[in-house]
């Protein structure tokens, strides 16, 4: 196996010569953590969803703002990237947001797009709360809300605040590229009203979920779900199976449809089992008690969200071939994005990036053939870079400067993989990965950006990582040099000292 890194290694160098400048859930919640409750009936035929929420947050304003993503389903979008993640014969759905109330009061409120501004009381030194009455009526399209006629997928359907920082509010709209959704680690307590036939599976732990039968022909399921960064839901019929292995404390259940294929249902499984145990041993454990990879309709091919993931049919067919990988890199996701959250919108490379690096580190462990080609393949798309330069593109950039899907995985996925692999290059495997254990615990449950990676990196190189991540992020090819050196200088601390942690624990 480490015949075929080096020669990895080698041929990434030759191509930059060639193309040169150009909470863990048993901790509980904070004592300001967020808290959502839902109460929502849903009705599988007629693909409609009336209920409630009522959220309870400390303030950071005069004003809340609250995105509502299925606002942007109930207008026509037009252009080839919408087409690419909606398909092109779209039904639009409709959302009606009613009696809105702050500390049962009702209120006016202005909507922009999918973000609707909410004003608060004056009073800021306790909680409030703000509820508000919802129905919709599902659209229908290729992407991570929608439905067919065996399941309902629901990913961003609740209403979510908006996150403020230090740069103020995010109100970004809905993007036909990437995941344009950043958000804040939350408890949520959902009732879920269904009819007779059908189940769920959702961000919850389901099999935990309290169960009342009293109303006839229905069934309501009580969910919780403690510190996570979102809440989706997949309601499913009759047709759908499970497959259940534990790793740890953390249930894993892989749901397929009937026609399926059980080999492909096996292999997918086997996968998410796995993948689980695997970053489990080398970035930390998951926190959570149960995780859901759940078949769905559309083609969004995988998504990824707190405790469950969206994988679309055609990664259960006959002869699926590598649609495994898939699998791997959303369970990668539920360390770079769920537990350890950013702005998806703005920072993109950070979860996606980090999600593909170990998506690869995974496969060179287990599966060295389809490692060794998925390497060498992120490898040439992350370093051959002189058009990207040309047209000032970047890792680094928000989601709508992107022209188009190869240029955002390109960049977001392959060059930030390929400067992780560098840097495994020069440490080893094992000091880079104690490295993102130590990423992944200082900003466990929070929101890392690029400042938090360049801090964890400088420290554990002992010296500033700017440059670097100058030429790997921003694409400053005036680093190019000075980055090569860096990293030299990593390569041989490591091959004749260690690395500085090491050294300092060594002299005290």
């Amino acid at each position: 196996m480490r015949k075929w890194l080096i020669v990895l290694v080698s041929t990434v160098l030759s191509l930059s010569l060639a193309f040169p400048a150009v909470a863990n859930e048993k901790e509980g919640p904070r004592s300001e953590q967020t808290l959502y409750k839902a109460d929502v009936r849903i009705d599988p035929k007629k693909k409609q969803i009336e209920g409630s929420v009522e959220i309870q947050f400390w303030p950071k304003d005069s004003q809340a703002y609250v995105h509502i993503y299925p606002l942007a389903f109930t207008n026509e979008h037009k252009g080839e990237l919408w087409d690419e993640l909606l398909g092109k014969e779209v039904e639009l759905g409709t959302y009606d947001e009613n009696r809105i109330l702050v500390q049962g009061k009702p209120v006016a409120v202005k909507r922009t797009g999918n973000v609707i501004e909410v004003p608060l009381p004056e009073e800021k030194s306790r909680p409030i709360v703000l509820s508000m009455d919802f129905t919709m009526k599902l659209p229908q399209n290729e992407g991570r809300m929608s439905y067919d006629e065996h399941a309902i997928w629901l990913g961003n359907w609740l209403p979510i605040l908006a996150v403020k920082d230090q740069r103020g509010w995010h109100l970004d709209p809905y993007e036909p590229i990437g995941d344009p959704f950043f958000s804040e680690n939350a408890d949520y307590q959902v009732n879920v009203t269904l009819p007779d036939g059908y189940q769920l599976a959702s961000t919850a732990t389901d099999q935990a979920a309290i169960v009342d039968h009293s109303k006839p022909g229905q069934r309501e399921f009580h969910l919780d779900a403690i510190n996570v960064r979102d809440f989706a839901l997949v309601i499913m019929d009759s047709t759908y199976h499970f497959k259940e292995t534990k790793v740890g404390n953390t249930e894993v259940r892989t749901w397929y449809r009937n026609g399926d294929s059980e080999e492909q249902a096996v292999r997918n499984h086997t996968a998410a089992v796995e993948a689980l145990q695997y970053f489990n041993s080398q970035f930390e454990t998951y926190p959570y008690t149960e995780y859901d990879v759940v078949r769905i309709g559309g083609s969004i091919n995988g998504m990824e969200y707190p405790s469950i993931v969206f994988l679309d049919g055609r990664h259960y067919l006959p002869n699926g071939d590598n649609a495994f990988v898939t699998v791997v890199h959303e369970t990668a996701h539920q360390w770079f994005y769920s537990l350890i959250g950013n702005n998806q919108v703005d920072e993109a490379w950070l979860d996606e990036g980090f999600a593909e690096y170990a998506t690869l580190a995974f496969l060179a462990a287990k599966y060295p053939k389809v490692g060794a080609d998925r390497v060498l393949r992120r490898l040439k798309q992350g370093t051959i870079t002189p058009y990207y330069v040309q047209e000032h593109l970047r890792p680094g950039q928000t989601l709508h400067a992107f022209p188009d899907n190869e240029s955002y995985s390109d960049l977001v996925y392959s060059r930030t993989s390929s400067m992780l692999w560098m840097l495994r290059e020069a440490w080893g495997e094992e000091r880079l990965h104690e490295v993102l254990r130590h990423y992944v615990s200082t900003n466990r449950f929070g929101i890392a950006n690029a400042a938090s990676w360049k801090a964890t990196l400088s420290e554990a190189a002992g010296e500033d990582a700017g440059a670097f991540l100058s030429y790997w992020i921003n694409l400053d090819m005036s680093k190019q040099g000075e980055a090569a050196i860096w990293l030299e200088k990593l390569r041989q601390n490591q091959k004749n000292h260690g690395h500085p942690m090491e050294k300092e624990k060594a002299e005290k």
